[in-house]
């Protein structure tokens, strides 16, 4: 019996039969408004490209090890490539290695004007050393904070020099 005066409800709502004026219509469709990034967060977003990027050339450069200075094209320049090519060649030269890679933190970025800096605290503990084929225990060194220097080039950030564990300013 319920169900039948539902149903009979229901049918009354149903039909075509409205008075005039009383048509329904959608309400109109809402569109989130999107605010395009700012420019300090475009910035900050390609810094933290171009941090991961620098890791990644040298996990490539070390596990190779591959003393390639190509690897850090569009990443960085000058001194911060050179002392890695050196670092290389030295592995090269003592039959040194890495395997795996290690943890990095989140990247903290501050930019001023066309200079910046990137920083993150870094456990170099899983990016283990190989000597002449033998694998060596872990390191036993704390995570610490790496960071860089970065100026503007163009349309994008290149890495110019390393800042030193000292001129931190993040802490680990």
């Amino acid at each position: 019996m319920v169900g039948l005066a539902l149903a009979v409800g229901l049918g009354g709502c149903s039909g075509g039969d409205e008075p005039a004026g009383l048509e329904t219509t959608p309400p109109p469709a809402t569109t989130a408004a999107t605010t395009p990034p700012s420019t300090d967060e475009q910035d900050a977003a390609a810094i933290r490209e171009v941090y991961t990027g620098y890791w990644g050339a040298l996990i490539d450069s070390e596990n190779g090890p591959d003393p390639d200075p190509a690897l850090f094209d569009g990443i960085a320049t000058g001194a911060v490539v050179e002392e890695q090519m050196a670092r290389v060649a030295n592995m090269v030269d003592e039959q040194q290695r890495r395997i795996g890679e290690p943890e990095i933190g989140e990247v903290q970025v501050s930019v001023d004007g066309d200079d910046a800096t990137a920083e993150a605290c870094v456990d170099q503990r899983p990016w283990g050393v190989v000597v002449q084929e033998q694998t060596q225990p872990p390191l036993e060194v704390a995570p610490g904070p790496v960071g860089v220097r970065l100026q503007r080039e163009g349309d994008g950030w290149l890495i110019v020099a390393r800042i030193p564990v000292a001129e931190a300013t993040i802490s680990c």
